[in-house]
């Protein structure tokens, strides 16, 4: 209820009183009227009731003194008028007698409704002051809690403005530092690219110097359709006489299905001595004994990729879906491993997966598949929390335990005795094969899917939507590169140079390993990344990018240019996790997860 009598306690006291008093004014005034009617009408009444009994009650004068009295009535009367007329006059005052009793009744019935009427109003105004008085106490809570809240905003309005003088000053200072950092990091780039472009000619001017050297030597050899080099048994005066011959080098008759890989009869002059420094360094015979600290750099024999147009062959070859798929390093062994936990090796002949080897003893489905550079050694990560180390020579096994998830990714460093697995625990470890023993582990913040690992550094995709670069000699963390969505999948080409990923917004990443930054994405109306372990790859000459989509669809990408080349449709029928392309060029294997695996091929 608002309170019209201003600011002081009592003024709205004072208002009602003065309204209670102008009522009874009103109804005070009224009321006397009708009373002081009542009462002379009453008074009439009575009068003339009294009188008419009176009259009715005295008996006639019998004596001569009554005689004379009723004589002097009588000439009272005669002299006032005639009998008759009073008796008129006498009923007219009765009947308006009882008229003005049934008005004074009524009117004592309503002057006892407005007692009672008033009476119910009192009550609620005595209800109505308890009430305002209520209300007058919380008002004054009210108030009170108001001056404490004033005092208290005053208090947060001063801390605020503090903090927002020192976020001004903090602002300034990082805009500083950036302003700084900047300035260093375009010098740090500046040096480092001209540190590049000289370490780059001093190293091409070494291969032209190495490359002369061999040259010198390949002409003395000969090379078949096979790729394989026949050294002449002849002494100094035939090797004098092949200098001679027409063509630094002889080749064979090409077979009935030449590949661009393995013929050098389609290739120009110009790249001849690209492919005979390519044979030599595979071709390099394995030393006998490699010592612990050696390292190696896996050299592809692959000239020219050919781009995949039909399937060769197709078979459901795994009782579940298949995870992974890998070629040998001389593209002759296939390996594919998935949720029944083996590992099964396959021949390539004649454009058939012909069965070679099963590995069994993993307790969980394989997640990814590696072998070494030369071979011999196959490593599968698995979801039994641990990585598994096949010797294909001696058909023995060893195992890597010590993560408590599952293994998503398990890959050989540069020296053929380390490896590196990453996991769903949140670790990096690198393990001495010697030993079967961890040596290095590496906390991260977020769940691993994939690894590889150069000479100096490992990089580790997550599903924080992060792309981590590690020391390969510290647990630190060097670089960072941000994706849109997680990562599924890492893919490294064989100089090291550049690196292809794969995350879940259905796009592909290809970047550059030396200044961190992406160069090109990779996109496709219809793809779409099927799962989290989906796994994308670069073909060996770093020609092309392929990676299989949800609906079965394999696409190929140029990586020089970004667009699409082909679609391969119509063998998969469910969800490609992962596809290989052999180092020779010229066959491509992908799986799917209705244990299908398809052979593709240019012919």
């Amino acid at each position: 209820m608002q309170r019209p009598g201003g600011d002081s306690g009592t003024g709205w006291k004072l208002h009602i009183l003065r309204q209670l008093g102008h009522r009874d004014r009103q109804q005070h005034s009224a009321y006397r009227e009708l009373v002081q009617s009542y009462n002379k009408l009453l008074e009439k009444s009575t009068f003339l009731k009294d009188l008419t009994e009176k009259i009715q009650s005295e008996p006639p004068p019998t004596s001569p003194g009554s005689h004379h009295d009723a004589r002097s009535q009588s000439e009272a009367v005669a002299e006032s008028g005639d009998i008759p007329a009073l008796q008129k006059e006498m009923s007219a005052v009765q009947s308006a007698n009882g008229e003005l009793a049934f008005e004074a009744c009524e009117l004592k019935k309503q002057v006892q409704e407005r007692d009672d009427q008033l009476k119910e109003q009192s009550t609620r105004v005595a209800n109505l002051l308890d009430l305002a008085e209520g209300h007058q106490l919380q008002r004054q809570c009210l108030e009170e809690e108001v001056v404490l809240v004033v005092c208290a905003n005053a208090e947060l309005k001063e801390r605020y403005d503090h903090l927002l003088s020192q976020r001004r000053l903090v602002e300034e200072r990082l805009q500083e530092t950036e302003v700084e950092q900047r300035e260093i990091l375009e010098d740090m780039t500046k040096k480092k690219a001209l540190q590049a472009a000289q370490q780059n000619d001093l190293n091409e001017r070494r291969k032209e110097e190495m490359w002369r050297r061999m040259l010198r030597k390949a002409l003395r050899k000969t090379v078949s359709a096979e790729g394989d080099f026949v050294s002449n048994q002849s002494d100094d005066s035939h090797d004098t006489r092949s200098l001679e011959m027409s063509g630094s080098v002889e080749l064979e008759k090409p077979l009935a299905r030449q590949t661009r890989s393995q013929s050098l009869i389609a290739i120009s002059p110009s790249r001849v001595l690209g492919v005979l420094k390519n044979f030599f360094d595979f071709r390099k015979e394995q030393p006998e004994f490699v010592g612990e600290d050696s390292w190696y750099r896996p050299s592809s024999v692959c000239v020219l990729c050919s781009l995949p147009t039909r399937a060769l062959y197709s078979k459901e070859i795994h009782d579940s879906e298949i995870h992974a798929v890998r070629f040998s390093p001389n593209a002759k062994l296939v390996a594919t491993g998935g949720a029944d936990r083996l590992v099964k090796l396959w021949d390539v002949v004649g454009g058939q997966l012909q069965s070679h080897q099963v590995l069994e003893g993993s307790n969980g489905g394989i997640t990814s598949i590696e072998f070494d550079a030369w071979g011999v050694q196959l490593l599968a990560a698995s979801f039994d929390c641990s990585a598994h180390l096949w010797r294909l020579d001696t058909r023995s096994k060893e195992s890597l335990t010590g993560h408590s998830k599952k293994v998503t990714a398990a890959r050989f460093k540069m020296s053929p005795y380390r490896a590196v697995t990453c996991s769903m625990d949140r670790t990096i470890r690198e393990w001495d094969l010697h030993k079967l023993a961890c040596i290095r582990c590496v906390q991260v913040s977020s769940y691993c899917s994939d690894v590889v690992c150069s000479e100096s550094y490992l990089v580790s995709g997550h599903h924080d939507k992060k792309i981590r670069f590690w020391d390969s000699r510290s647990e630190r963390c060097i670089r960072e590169v941000t994706l849109e969505e997680k990562v599924t999948s890492l893919y490294m080409d064989q100089d090291q140079i550049q690196m292809l990923s794969c995350s879940r917004d259905d796009t592909l990443s290809l970047i550059d390993m030396r200044m961190a930054h992406i160069l090109r994405v990779f996109r496709a109306d219809g793809f779409k990344c099927g799962c989290d372990w989906t796994k994308a790859i670069l073909s060996p000459d770093t020609g092309y990018v392929m990676a299989g989509s949800a609906d079965g669809t394999i696409f190929v990408w140029n990586a020089h240019t970004g667009a699409l080349e082909r679609s391969l449709n119509g063998e998969h029928s469910t969800s490609v996790n992962a596809v290989a392309w052999s180092m020779s060029g010229e066959y491509v294997v992908s799986v799917d997860r209705g244990r299908k695996a398809v052979l593709w091929s240019e012919y």
